[in-house]
């Protein structure tokens, strides 16, 4: 029978070194991990310590802070957020990480206008990404207007795909089937689960991405391991979770007052449920 492989993102949420977190997570059963983009120095020592540990590094995901300023056409605004996407591709080059995941917006208020819309400064990322041999995988966030402009204008290009959040498309994007719609083009997963939008006047908000593990909220995973074995199949199932609960929410307490390696074990056996539904 068919093991699916199962991979997990990686933060800096841990209160122990990360040398015992990539020992940890090998140990308990993990076949590969994905960091987030930090100094370079310790991106090297992540990756060292995942080839020490028989872990590959599926992904990086790219700082998101500055996303929306990736649009502008003013380069006072835009040059940075650019350019630290760019060290971002340089590092997965370097490192030898094949996708890089990157946030297509950040923001909940905003007016969307796709006749003003400048795409030169993700031509210029697609093309070192493209240079350097990686792939760049969109994500669904809030904003989703700005990831559908992204993937239509790169919908020919191999080197351009999607990153399915499944807590985002439940909480920001209001559960359409974005997976559905972009499944074909699918690179890399962020599985978590959430309890949906809160707000009784359903205005979206950041701290409702609670990132829990599957079956602590009320996805249907079902319904979402049906979706995924339509879409274009990929070797790792990567799973993103957060120890730590968002300002004035309490649903990820109880991961912080479990010994680190109790809770990577039931993220693992969590995320053995649903790769073993998606393998068979």
């Amino acid at each position: 029978m068919w093991k699916q492989k199962i991979g997990i993102s990686i933060n800096k949420e841990y209160n122990q070194p990360i040398e015992e977190v990539i020992a940890m997570l090998a140990q308990i059963g993990f076949d590969a991990i994905s960091p987030t983009w930090c100094e370079e120095a310790h991106l090297r020592k992540v990756a060292l310590l995942a080839k020490e540990n028989n872990l590959a590094l599926q992904s990086l995901h790219a700082p998101f802070g500055k996303a929306a300023d990736m649009w502008s056409k003013d380069p006072a605004i835009y040059m940075p957020a650019k350019e630290e996407l760019l060290r971002a591709a340089d590092a997965c080059k370097e490192l030898n990480i094949p996708v890089m995941v990157v946030h297509a917006w950040i923001g909940f208020d905003y007016a969307f206008n796709a006749d003003e819309l400048c795409f030169a400064n993700f031509d210029e990322l697609v093309q070192r990404a493209r240079e350097n041999g990686i792939k760049i995988a969109f994500e669904n966030t809030e904003g989703e207007e700005y990831l559908f402009a992204l993937l239509d204008c790169y919908k020919n290009d191999p080197t351009v795909g999607y990153c399915w959040d499944s807590g985002h498309e439940m909480c920001y994007n209001r559960c359409q089937d974005l997976l559905g719609m972009f499944g074909d083009r699918l690179l890399m997963t962020h599985i978590n689960d959430n309890l949906g939008v809160s707000r009784f006047d359903g205005r979206i908000f950041w701290t409702d991405d609670l990132h829990l593990l599957p079956y602590d909220g009320i996805a249907d995973w079902e319904y979402n391991v049906q979706r995924l074995k339509k879409a274009n199949k990929i070797e790792y199932l990567n799973f993103e979770l957060n120890i730590t609960s968002k300002p004035n929410r309490h649903e990820n307490d109880m991961y912080a007052a479990l010994p680190l390696q109790q809770y990577f074990t039931l993220a693992y056996m969590r995320a053995c449920r649903i790769a073993h539904r998606y393998a068979n």
